[in-house]
């Protein structure tokens, strides 16, 4: 008998089970949850690599996080389902979840190599209150990505709270500075959002034009923040150190900078709290102090 039947066995056996979490588990490739669990309500999964296949039957699973490889997730219940945590295509999660769990409360994606625009639907996430989205690009992705599509993520929640983008890519959209004509879309009042934040904030022209339409249409905004780099930062508690910039990024930062500047700072109403945040001087600038250094080197040569 071999260790995913005996994982089955025992997952059979244990119908008080409540919370059910693998962590960097290699033996199993497929998991399987039977309807017999009904009281679990959360399945967390954390780097399992040989893990492909996640079906689930219990009725009342109502949160499910998961981070590593990718893996094929299919829930047979899925009314209960208020939170969601896992890496998937933002295309996808536009277009599918919805209609698949419609009581989704709380939506965490993470998106990496993200390839196609968020598309204009008319389904809706009714209940969705806490969307947070990260983008993750390497360094070979040369098309750049809409951001101003993800309003179709904001003009679907109704009832969205809290908004964050957490952007970790090289710039490689059309900088603000090169072509200043904003796209403006119909207006859409949003009254319950209160707090927006976007970390890896640059002078991309749609980064620009998403701030802006949130500005114009969320009228109960009371907190903005813009981030210039991304990942935690040293004055947070358990961190000692900033999370470490490449040179493109940190070379970009005086540039998101002015375009904040130049284009978001007059369009913040005055019952907005609007955060911009730097480069760290203690982490970052002997790094940026390094990069100019090289640069002037190479222009003097």
């Amino acid at each position: 008998m071999g260790f995913e039947t005996h994982f089955e066995c025992l997952l059979s056996n244990s119908l008080a089970l409540e919370h059910l979490e693998l962590t960097q588990c290699t033996k199993i490739t497929c998991l399987k949850i039977p309807f017999a669990l009904q009281q679990l309500s959360r399945l967390s999964v954390f780097e399992c690599s040989s893990l492909k296949v996640i079906e689930s039957k219990a009725p009342n699973l109502s949160s499910f996080f998961h981070r590593g490889f990718r893996v094929n997730f299919s829930v047979v219940e899925t009314l209960q389902m208020k939170k969601l945590d896992m890496g998937c295509a933002i295309h996808d999660a536009r277009a599918n979840l919805p209609s698949i769990m419609p009581n989704l409360e709380t939506l965490v994606i993470e998106s990496v190599n993200e390839v196609v625009d968020a598309p204009m639907l008319p389904t809706k996430f009714i209940y969705l209150k806490h969307l947070t989205i990260r983008m993750i690009t390497g360094s070979t992705i040369s098309r750049p990505y809409d951001y101003f599509s993800l309003v179709s993520f904001i003009n679907a929640s109704p009832s969205l709270e809290t908004l964050i983008l957490n952007v970790t890519l090289r710039m490689v959209n059309e900088s603000i500075f090169t072509d200043s004509q904003l796209r403006h879309i119909p207006e859409h009042h949003h009254g319950h959002l209160k707090s927006v934040k976007i970390t890896g904030f640059s002078s991309a022209k749609s980064l620009v034009e998403l701030t802006c339409y949130i500005l114009n249409n969320a009228v109960s905004l009371e907190c903005l923040t813009l981030d210039t780099i991304y990942g935690p930062r040293c004055d947070q508690d358990k961190y000692r150190r900033c999370f470490p910039m490449i040179d493109g990024v940190l070379t970009e930062a005086p540039r998101g900078l002015a375009a904040i500047r130049t284009y978001i700072e007059d369009k913040v109403p005055s019952t907005v709290n609007l955060t911009v945040l730097e480069p760290c001087s203690r982490c970052h600038v002997r790094r940026r102090v390094q990069t100019s250094s090289q640069s002037d080197n190479a222009v003097s040569i």
